[in-house]
């Protein structure tokens, strides 16, 4: 009945039990014979990491130029990280804007984890992912390891430009590796922030228009509007986060229309 893969849910067995072999089985044993039932079909999620560097092979043999990395652990040899980047989405990011965004969703299989992605886009906004990596967690140790692989496929350059949401290890690690790029963060982190911390609400359209602002002039004017309503959010703003990380006009390289992370999280949801 596990013959795709997929089977029958819980009752549909406890059905085919009582037709076949006229038995009742619990409710628990027949979820249980299901999870055994899979592993025999599907195998265990530990077979699967044993099967990574055949998978790894198979990929680079089958797209030529991808780019892959696994890391285990020196002592017990468990796996660590695992960093894949597909040869055509290292070509076709030298058609894309020199704008990277960086996000991480958890992962919620039997070993749980995180899955960090950097994506781009092109002059027509059509997403380009560039590069995966499953981590245990987000910290300096696994960005770090996933932005020096980033780093051998795409190079390091003033007009090369990061965006993020703020998380301290992604920032120290492209501090560490990358250093001619740029970083900032996503406007609507800080939104929240301003939301949350310093009860701004009704006053975050100020900001927005700020953080959009292209010119200097037109910066100065939305920004001195928002400091005389949100005083103690302006100082955070101008002094704990500095401009150059938030402002469109204030950021040294050239961060085009992309002001948040809303494309890697879409890309996130359809992995």
């Amino acid at each position: 009945m596990y013959h795709d893969g997929k089977g029958p849910n819980i009752n549909e067995i406890q059905r085919a039990m009582f037709n076949s072999l006229h038995c009742s089985p619990s409710y628990w044993k027949c979820w249980k014979g299901g999870v055994v039932a899979k592993k025999m079909v599907r195998g265990t999620v530990e077979n699967r990491y044993s099967c990574l560097s055949a998978f790894s092979y198979m990929i680079e043999t089958l797209n030529v130029g991808s780019s892959y990395s696994i890391m285990v652990n020196n002592d017990s040899h468990r796996f660590m990280y695992y960093f894949l980047a597909f040869g055509a989405c290292i070509k076709g990011f030298a058609h894309m804007k020199k704008v990277i965004v960086v996000d991480g969703t958890h992962l919620h299989g039997k070993y749980e984890g995180v899955l960090l992605s950097v994506v781009a886009q092109d002059t027509e906004n059509h997403v380009n992912p560039i590069s995966f990596c499953v981590v245990d967690k987000e910290n300096d140790a696994s960005c770090t390891f996933f932005f020096e692989k980033l780093k051998e496929i795409v190079v390091d350059e003033p007009n090369l430009c990061f965006i993020f949401d703020r998380h301290k290890s992604i920032a120290n690690s492209i501090m560490n590796v990358y250093n001619h790029a740029h970083y900032g963060y996503r406007m609507k982190n800080l939104d929240e922030n301003l939301r949350v911390n310093h009860h701004c609400g009704d006053y975050r359209y100020l900001y927005y228009n700020a953080a959009k602002a292209y010119s200097l002039e037109e910066f100065n004017i939305h920004f001195i509007e928002f400091k005389n309503k949100c005083p103690a959010a302006a100082i955070v703003l101008e002094y704990d986060i500095n401009f150059e990380k938030w402002s469109r006009a204030h950021f040294p390289g050239n961060r085009y229309d992309v002001m948040t992370t809303n494309i890697a999280e879409s890309l996130n949801i359809v992995s």
